[in-house]
């Protein structure tokens, strides 16, 4: 959260931290105040600098939406829509953000959000990411492609 965590010399450590707070949260969620420890790891994301935290971070955040973490998705979905662009920049970038891999749990990640949660909460999450992301993603999650 500090002003130059993100500046050069520090981006190293940052990356680090988050990796390693996505780990606490993950391995001893039980042991933390979740309700406020994970949305602030979240807001933390995506990670983009080094060259194996990212992989790593995004991963553990992967995981949390594939059992459906509480937490993580937040009460009344609040955390959706940060969920959904973390994901959007992660699989639109054209930087190695995630394995291949992770990239497809991504999408099965997001057509299973699609297919369970009540629509107007899937369109309210779109809503927050770039237009070209958007539609990027659909395109992604088009039966055509995932078939």
């Amino acid at each position: 959260m500090h002003l130059s965590a993100r500046e050069p010399k520090n981006i190293r450590a940052y990356d680090n931290v988050v990796l390693a707070l996505g780990k606490i949260c993950q391995l001893h969620g039980e042991s933390i105040d979740s309700a406020q420890v994970i949305p602030a790891w979240l807001n933390c994301l995506p990670i983009k600098a080094e060259l194996k935290e990212p992989k790593f971070v995004h991963e553990l955040l992967c995981s949390m939406v594939e059992r459906s973490d509480r937490e993580l998705l937040g009460p009344n979905y609040q955390n959706l829509p940060k969920v959904v662009s973390v994901f959007a920049e992660v699989l639109c970038s054209r930087k190695d953000l995630a394995t291949e891999e992770t990239v497809n749990r991504m999408i099965i990640g997001l057509m299973y959000l699609q297919q369970t949660l009540p629509p107007n909460t899937m369109e309210s999450a779109w809503s927050y990411i770039l237009p070209q992301q958007e539609m990027e993603l659909k395109s992604l999650l088009s039966p055509e492609k995932v078939a």
